[in-house]
């Protein structure tokens, strides 16, 4: 067998895989293992034993390349993360080979490094103590150094900005080091050209290879440095160490480390910034855990090594035969994550029967043997291995076989047991997963009681491959006194259905019910009837609308008749957190109850709800109880909001909350900036123009119409290739929308609604759910059940009955269908490859679409800031020439003033000598000629006042 393995960059993520190639080796002795790695850091591969041929490349790409070509091996082992980014091309990698679910965006969700990439490769999740192999000449180099034989290591500098600290604080401790520790400081690293520290320490900066600093770190006495691949170096030697770690990305914990860095030993210290970059932690705070680390280190004792097998006092035939009946173990990962038992001629099976299972050693990644024995005394005290009587006795005691409650930075694939369950549950070592696809559902058949909710739930539920589909469910068909209040008495959503009217010839409204009728929800039987024809069509259950106001609940009656029912079916909420208005729309004109968000009332509002989470039917991700969120961005501050829910949910017996929000009201961004592990779409928020019917098809409309024809075979055909953006965002299909019961001349009308637009969107979606994310994150959501007055709703209705229910269920039987193929293994393989190649060339043109939008958006938006730069220059000129005119025109009116003012002197004058002058007349005369003087005068005061305005 010839094996492919690929991980090009970077340094500290080829160490932290190497435990990749010692499992492999033990899992196919006689195959030859081939790596591909970047030149930069081929040393530490053609140093191994276990990897036969090291093939090194300049880049990601040259790696792309390679496989998508390569027809030479059985397997190929892809330790990229998907969509990862080349370094040097900026071209995505698109993953051909393991699980695409492991993203570039969220593989931190699956655990330390080396068990999200090893998952990620579509292998049983690792979490192996690293080694790195010195060779004599590397050790010789380090020789010629003549470095002290006391002295630590220092590494302050990586790849991200966010994860150095400062160069003063630095300084700070350096003296300490030298002062209160006595030890000299040598500067390692390599890549930015850092100066050493003003000639304090003894600066090997870019002056050895990777190995050399490697060697220099295993003699030193301690490490201490940031998140990067001189850290990697010293968990794999094991040195004394303190690392510092900030908020990476958008994870505000986490830890790449497996195996000494991720012990609970006293020997290491993982200094912490919760809330950002590293540079704001405290010099005090590095320097009380070197100091710590430091005399940790002098009195720290020898390992002991693994003991060899030993017969047991129990039937150890009988146990024996009962593991290799189930076809669990898995011999080299036990190996693997068991000390010192590589190398040795011990059967690892026989190891775990007579030692392995009572000290508690784990026997595979989703069986916690530790936690068993602590769980069931009866088991401990008998001295069975854990693993032996759970698969004997305890499925059939429906005995759990791990605690969800994840325990902290020790025991390392404990700590990533919440996320890798029910990724390592179809895993099958009596298959080789290098000869097949690997996806008989062993583990899924025998952890049929694996629980969902630890210590809150009593039942045991199996996640299913198949993705689960959830109907939106509008609660709004039965009368409430705030309805009454606003729209007159016994007012339901019914009302408003009933007053639609068409816009245009052909149009269907008023939508009319088909054999549910005009419900009333205050009646337990209609949910009975909806769950029982949901569920007939392949939905699994009703994600409720869920109206909560500052401790009142509003609509909850179906709700409440929903929970204290025997319907079994699951079930979940979305927080309607907006204000309820006359207007329908949560704006903030005509509001019936205004919404306020606040600490006191987020914290009121997620108590309320934990007597319902705690129901085995509400739905739950490993034991979290999901819960949606319409408009996180109306919280003030939706961070603190989120943290203050999870705080609350763990104090209350839950193992945390699994948070899902909307992110098509604004700039596409990962939920998690917000607290949010993920999001979910809303298709009638994104309505391109190109989806608008043609205009020559549009029908006749009302001369007020001011609303949109949408072409909904088009508006399913976009939103079915929409491509998935890089974080984790739940696909929802929509029916056709049609609001005009509400909005009259306003309204969105889908026409051409009678194509298999929906079905074909459905299957697309439930197919690329499966293919994108693990078992228990396989949600899709169909917008909606009854949403009537949108005219968007699954109900049989007058006209069509129970056509998109019949549509639901052929989507459902069919992407249902292609997915067994896949499981199957064999039978079909080659229409489910089909199938996945095409699938595979949407996803890249999807993704490699996105990518070139957003470098055409980066232009756009550097184009639009240098224009916004070119405008305030031109607005700063005009208001410069503004003023400049100001002034002129002032100072014109100021001397036209006083022209003025002297006309008037002279007319006056002018008007004396008149008078003087016609003395002599008549009365008469003397009158005309005052009246025109006067005349005169008011004409030379009315000059002055226009001249002043």
């Amino acid at each position: 067998m010839k094996i492919l393995v690929g991980l090009i960059e970077h340094m500290g993520d080829v160490v932290a895989c190497e435990p990749v190639a010692r499992y492999l080796r033990l899992k196919h002795p006689n195959a030859r293992i081939t790596w591909v790695v970047g030149v930069k850091f081929r040393e530490l591969i053609d140093a191994n034993p276990n990897v036969d041929e090291t093939i090194a490349v300049e880049c990601l790409t040259d790696w792309i390349k390679l496989v998508q070509h390569q027809t030479a091996y059985d397997r190929v082992v892809d330790l990229h993360v998907n969509y990862r980014i080349c370094s040097h091309c900026q071209i995505p990698l698109v993953k051909q080979h393991g699980h695409p679910f492991v993203s570039a965006y969220e593989w931190l969700d699956f655990g330390p490094l080396l068990t999200a990439f090893s998952i990620g490769a579509g292998l049983p999740p690792l979490a192996a103590q690293p080694r790195v192999y010195i060779e004599a000449k590397h050790a010789a180099a380090v020789d010629a150094l003549k470095l002290p034989s006391n002295f630590c290591v220092v590494h302050r500098t990586s790849n991200s900005d966010v994860k150095d600290w400062q160069d003063d604080k630095w300084r700070a401790l350096a003296a300490f080091i030298r002062k209160d520790l006595g030890l000299e400081i040598v500067d390692v690293g390599a890549g930015k050209g850092v100066l050493p520290l003003d000639g304090e320490t003894i600066s090997l900066v870019n002056k050895c290879s990777v190995l050399e600093t490697a060697e220099v770190i295993r003699r030193a006495r301690l490490f201490i440095g940031v998140d990067s691949g001189p850290a990697h170096l010293a968990n794999a030697l094991q040195k004394p160490g303190v690392v510092l770690l900030g908020r990476h990305v958008q994870f505000q914990k986490y830890n790449p480390f497996t195996g000494h860095f991720a012990s609970d030993a006293p020997e290491v210290k993982l200094v912490r910034n919760l809330a950002g970059a590293v540079s704001a932690i405290s010099v005090d705070d590095v320097r009380d855990a070197v100091r710590y680390v430091a005399e940790a280190a002098k009195q720290s004792p020898v390992p002991p090594r693994a003991k060899g097998a030993q017969r047991p006092q129990t039937d150890f035939a009988h146990a024996r035969g009962v593991i290799e009946k189930s076809g669990v173990f898995d011999a080299a990962w036990y190996a693997l994550h068991t000390p010192d038992l590589e190398g040795t001629d011990i059967d690892p099976l026989e190891h775990y029967l007579t030692t392995g299972g009572k000290e508690s050693i784990a026997a595979l990644p989703a069986f916690d043997g530790a936690w068993y024995l602590e769980r069931y005394e009866d088991v401990r005290k008998a001295g069975i291995p854990p693993l032996v009587h759970y698969l004997t006795d305890g499925v059939a005691e429906r005995r759990e076989a791990r605690s969800l409650q994840v325990s902290g930075e020790g025991a390392a694939w404990r700590v990533t047991a919440e996320r890798t369950s029910a990724v390592a549950a179809p895993i099958n070592p009596r298959r080789d997963p290098f000869l097949g696809d690997n996806v008989e559902p062993a583990l899924s058949r025998l952890f049929e009681t694996t629980p969902q909710s630890g210590a809150i739930d009593e039942i045991a539920v199996a996640y299913d491959e198949f993705p689960r589909t959830f109907a939106f469910y509008l609660p709004q068909f039965h009368p409430i006194p705030e309805n009454n209040w606003a729209h007159g008495m016994g007012f339901t959503e019914w009302h408003n259905v009933v007053k639609g009217k068409p816009l245009f010839k052909g149009h269907y409204q008023p939508k009319m019910p088909g054999e549910l009728g005009y419900y009333d929800l205050r009646s337990g039987d209609v949910l009975h009837e909806q769950i029982e024809l949901a569920r007939k069509h392949g939905i699994d259950g009703f994600c409720f609308y869920y109206y909560y106001f500052g401790g009142q609940k509003l609509l909850y009656k179906p709700i409440e008749n929903y929970i204290k029912s025997d319907i079994d079916a699951p079930f979940l909420f979305i927080w309607a957190n907006e204000n309820w208005s006359r207007r329908w729309d949560g704006g903030d004109k005509e509001v019936i109850v205004e919404q306020h968000h606040s600490d006191f009332d987020d914290r009121e509002f997620i108590r309320g709800l934990f007597e319902t989470f705690a129901d085995k039917r509400y739905v739950k991700v490993l034991g979290k109880p999901v819960l949606m969120v319409y408009k996180a961005h109306l919280f003030p501050d939706v961070l603190a909001s989120t943290e203050l829910w999870r705080a609350e949910a763990q104090a209350h017996g839950f193992p945390g909350l699994y948070l899902v929000m909307v992110d098509d009201w604004g700039p596409l961004e990962s939920p998690r900036y917000f607290g949010f592990d993920a999001s979910y779409e809303i298709p009638s928020n994104v309505t391109p123009h190109e989806v608008e019917i043609d205009p020559d098809q549009k029908p006749e409309l009302p001369k007020d119409f001011t609303g949109r024809i949408i072409d909904y075979q088009r508006f399913a055909q976009f939103h079915a290739g929409r491509p998935f953006p890089s974080h984790k965002r739940f696909r929802t299909v929509m029916l056709p929308w049609d609001n005009a019961a509400r909005y009259g001349s306003r309204a969105i009308v889908h026409v051409n609604v009678e194509g298999e637009g929906y079905r074909n969107w459905l299957s697309q979606a439930l197919i690329d759910t499966y293919k994108r994310y693990p078992p228990e994150e396989r949600f899709v959501f169909l917008h909606s059940w009854n949403e009537w007055c949108e005219g968007t709703y699954l109900e049989p209705d007058g006209k069509y009955g129970r056509r998109y229910l019949d549509q639901t269920r052929s989507a459902i039987e069919e992407a249902r269908a292609a997915i067994k193929m896949h499981l199957a293994g064999e039978a079909d393989i080659d229409v489910w490859a089909l199938l996945n190649r095409v699938q595979g060339q949407k996803d890249v043109g999807a993704f490699r679409a996105l990518s070139a939008a957003r470098v055409e958006t980066r232009y756009v938006n550097a184009e639009l800031q240098r224009m916004r730069g070119e405008k305030h220059k031109v607005d700063v000129e005009l208001d410069r020439l503004r003023g400049t005119l100001l002034a002129e025109r002032l100072r014109f009116s100021q001397r036209t003033s006083r022209l003025t003012i002297k006309a008037i002197k002279l007319q006056i004058a002018l008007a004396k000598f008149r008078r003087k002058f016609i003395l002599s007349k008549s009365k008469r005369q003397r009158q005309d000629a005052m009246i025109q003087d006067l005349r005169s005068i008011v004409s030379a005061i009315r000059h002055v006042g226009g001249a002043a305005s």
